[in-house]
């Protein structure tokens, strides 16, 4: 991998991570909602969501079709994803509005820096996963597979 190749993997890389700890700890803050009870206009959001989940089914299923996976591994995965999906975003969402109506909660000593620093938590473990979860499968790794 030359100067450049490393640049790009690691502004993709950076950016990913950035945007996976904000999602992360956004969902955090929802979690923070939720245990308050302050999902009481969630209703009015759920179609909103379910068009966002329905990207990430279609946006997973595209993508591991690309790479090759066999029916059963794609309809698998995108199953988990999506769900996961789907939580995130209403968790995500919810905890931003959570933030943005109740800032004395959430920014409250230092409240959200532990947020952060799960988030990032959060993401280095999904990395890990993504990375070797086929060890812990049993699968191995071949030509045409994720």
């Amino acid at each position: 991998m030359d100067a450049d190749e490393r640049t790009i993997y690691f502004a993709r890389t950076a950016a990913l991570a950035a945007a996976s700890t904000i999602v992360i700890t956004a969902s955090f803050i929802g979690v923070l909602a939720l245990l308050e009870g302050e999902f009481s206009t969630l209703d009015s959001r759920i179609p909103w969501y379910l068009v966002a989940t329905s990207l990430i089914f279609l946006a997973t299923i595209f993508l591991l079709e690309e790479h090759g996976a066999d029916g059963v591994e794609i309809i698998a995965i995108t199953a988990v994803v999506t769900i996961l999906g789907f939580i995130l975003i209403v968790l995500a969402v919810e905890g931003v509005n959570y933030a943005r109506t109740n800032p004395g909660d959430v920014f409250v000593d230092k409240l959200v820096l532990y947020f952060l620093a799960a988030g990032m938590f959060g993401t280095g473990i999904g990395y890990w996963g993504i990375k070797h979860w086929r060890e812990f499968t049993g699968q191995r790794q071949g030509a045409g597979q994720l």
